[in-house]
């Protein structure tokens, strides 16, 4: 036993040439342990995840298990550059700096694959979250939410892992920090309505009085469809293809109306004047039998016709019915309208033309006072 232990010391050699033999057994020690590791996780762990209902645990493995071999392969070199750093004598200054920059390049390399590796595993989080609470509200995830919020973990993550890989080359970042913190103070003050208007996007973002694809009616008096939902403005596109661009701050601070929702079906109106005289049963049945043939209208509620006001001249009667899709009112109440002008000019029912009676009156004659 002690003739073989010899050979082996023979063999290997001693001083520099023993490290760098561990440095390459730890090397291939690291690389077997991940290649165990990545089978366990391909074999027992499929199966395991197979049997859970979620679609996270498939999704994170999809994240994890391509890196675990540039992980392995960074951790075996990293101690195997350990362990040859020590078999470099003092004297050796060359030998020195390279291992040094050499455990560097590695250490950067190391911080950066865990740094993707966490932003990766916090996006696929982040975007799961997001699909479960729009399911379980039954609504449509917010595009504009997921890509901003997605960037700022991606700034803090990337800026946590500056400030760890400075620390490790012993560089003080407490001047930094100040740095940062003065600065930001400084950038706040300059940029008071920017950021008035960001944290007012976080607000539409979260509390979501309206969506994208919504029609909305602004302050102003302009409709439009909900365009685009940015960090700083919202975009609407009115009814000629132009884009408004309304700062967030603005709109959280004044009333707009949402047609779109919490329901997207909406009123239907259509206002006819009849001239006094006509009948208003025949009058109704003609304005219903169009409304109930009317694809674009619901049934339920069922359209119904009101005798709203009595004029100088006519009559007012308004049909009331209700279409699923805002995009549906204007042409619905178009083709109403055009269909019951129709079947009225066939009826002779008028709409009542308005008529002035004027009096002429001659001046009246000027007398001339008597003489007395």
């Amino acid at each position: 036993m002690d003739g073989l232990f010899q050979h082996v010391q023979q063999f290997i050699g001693s001083g520099f040439t023993l490290y760098m033999w561990n440095g390459i057994v730890a090397f291939a020690t690291v690389m077997i342990i991940g290649f165990f590791f990545k089978y366990f996780l391909n074999t027992a762990g499929r199966k395991l995840i197979a049997k859970t209902d979620t679609e996270l645990d498939d999704k994170l493995f999809a994240v994890i298990l391509p890196r675990i071999k540039w992980l392995a392969i960074v951790i075996g070199l990293y101690l195997a550059a350990e362990q040859i750093s020590k078999g470099i004598s003092h004297t050796d200054r060359i030998g020195e700096e390279l291992i040094l920059y050499s455990e560097g390049i590695i250490y950067i390399a190391f911080v950066s694959l865990v740094t993707i590796l966490v932003i990766r595993l916090i996006d696929t989080l982040l975007k799961h979250a997001m699909e479960v609470h729009a399911k379980k509200t039954s609504s449509m995830i917010n595009e504009a939410v997921f890509p901003i919020l997605n960037r700022l973990v991606m700034i803090f993550i990337l800026f946590v892992a500056v400030v760890i890989s400075l620390g490790h080359f012993s560089v003080d970042v407490s001047s930094l920090l100040v740095f940062l913190g003065g600065g930001s103070v400084a950038i706040a003050l300059a940029a008071q309505e920017t950021l008035a208007n960001m944290i007012a996007g976080f607000v539409i973002m979260l509390d979501r009085p309206f969506r994208i694809g919504d029609r909305i009616k602004l302050p102003s008096g302009e409709i439009g469809d909900v365009f685009e939902i940015g960090l700083r403005s919202t975009k609407i596109l009115d009814f000629d293809n132009n884009l408004i661009i309304s700062p967030n701050a603005e709109l959280t601070k004044t009333k707009v109306i949402n047609y779109s929702y919490p329901r997207s079906d909406i009123r239907v109106l259509v206002e006819v004047s009849v001239a006094y005289g006509t009948s208003i049963e025949r009058a109704r049945e003609i304005m219903l039998n169009f409304a109930h043939q009317n694809s674009d209208l619901l049934k339920q509620p069922e359209p119904t016709i009101f005798f709203s006001t009595m004029g100088e001249t006519s009559c007012t009667l308004q049909l009331i019915g209700r279409t699923d899709d805002w995009k549906k009112k204007g042409r619905a109440e178009n083709v109403l309208r055009e269909q019951i002008y129709t079947a009225f000019m066939k009826e002779g029912i008028s709409s009542g033309i308005v008529q002035h009676v004027v009096q002429l009156t001659s001046p009246n004659t000027h007398v001339s006072p008597k003489n007395n």
